[in-house]
């Protein structure tokens, strides 16, 4: 036999790495970034979610029912509802692309899109 004991944790020489190859050069994939304040909203916003719509079950982006919100809330006759969604309009008019952006709303523009309450029923 040679020098070289083949065994447990010695494997022949034919088949060990040769100089200068590396079994994995990317090596191993690093701690992953912790997420952006606008990749969180970007993705809460662009969620797909069912609802209905009559007896019908549909699904939409958050962001477009949220604005249809709004826009029934405007059709109604609240102001506030209406001012938010121009505001929202304003700031998109220039670029149709929706991109990650911070909008301070007031409780009053959040509860302009919210469904009125019945409390006789």
């Amino acid at each position: 036999m040679a020098d070289y004991d083949v065994g447990y944790k010695k494997p022949p020489r034919h088949s060990q790495f040769k100089p200068g190859n590396r079994a994995n050069p990317q090596g191993r994939r690093g701690k992953r970034e912790p997420r952006k304040e606008s990749e969180i909203v970007h993705d809460v916003m662009n969620g797909s979610v069912e609802f209905h719509e009559g007896d019908k079950l549909k699904r939409a982006r958050r962001i477009e029912i949220m604005i249809k919100s709004y826009g029934a809330a405007a059709l109604k006759g609240e102001v506030r509802a209406a001012e938010t969604l121009l505001k929202i309009r304003a700031d998109f008019a220039g670029n149709r692309a929706m991109e990650p952006s911070i909008m301070y709303l007031t409780k009053e523009d959040m509860m302009a899109a919210s469904p009125p309450h019945n409390e006789g029923q």
